[in-house]
């Protein structure tokens, strides 16, 4: 009859996230295309790094084989950032003539070398990311399969398409 807790004070221990059945695409909010865009050009590039992650976490966690490597898109995020900032840089160092001409050069090539590595890893993601999704989805033969030339042409704005389209499918 004297059952005392471990320890009366600490925090109860109990699973908060909802367990999604594979397949099962309500994680995703059904968000607009255009807003994706809208948000892209708005927040310079900044909104498709934090959609992409998102996304991609939303994706593996109803994706019970194949999965979408977190390492691809921590990869594909630093590299981005760093493409970004880079630009910067090369203003602040261009502004102040303290650079010699080597250096600028050498600044303009990595960023050109760095924009060049984002654009591989984008295309790796998206090819990545529709695969699952249309294993997840089971889309073969349907209007909601994700193609490989539209993926390659509009990638993540693509990809956000293909989901609303499976939401909408679902209504």
């Amino acid at each position: 009859m004297t059952q005392v807790a471990e320890n009366p004070y600490a925090a109860p221990e109990a699973d908060l996230e909802v367990q999604q059945n594979a397949g099962d695409l309500s994680v995703f909010n059904r968000f607009s295309t255009w807003w994706v865009f809208l948000l892209s050009i708005v927040t310079i590039g900044i909104y498709p790094l934090f959609w992409i992650h998102g996304r991609t976490r939303k994706l593996n966690s109803i994706s019970e084989h194949e999965k979408v490597p977190t390492g691809l898109v921590t990869t594909y995020i630093v590299v981005s950032l760093a493409a970004l900032i880079l630009p910067t840089l090369f203003g602040f160092v261009l502004a102040s003539g303290a650079g010699s001409m080597g250096a600028l050069t050498a600044i303009n090539i990595f960023g050109n070398l760095l924009s060049l590595t984002g654009f591989i890893l984008l295309e790796v993601w998206a090819f990545k990311f529709r695969g699952v999704l249309n294993r997840v989805t089971q889309s073969e033969g349907k209007r909601t399969w994700a193609g490989g030339v539209m993926t390659f042409f509009f990638t993540m704005l693509y990809m956000n398409y293909k989901i609303n389209q499976h939401i909408d499918s679902r209504r």
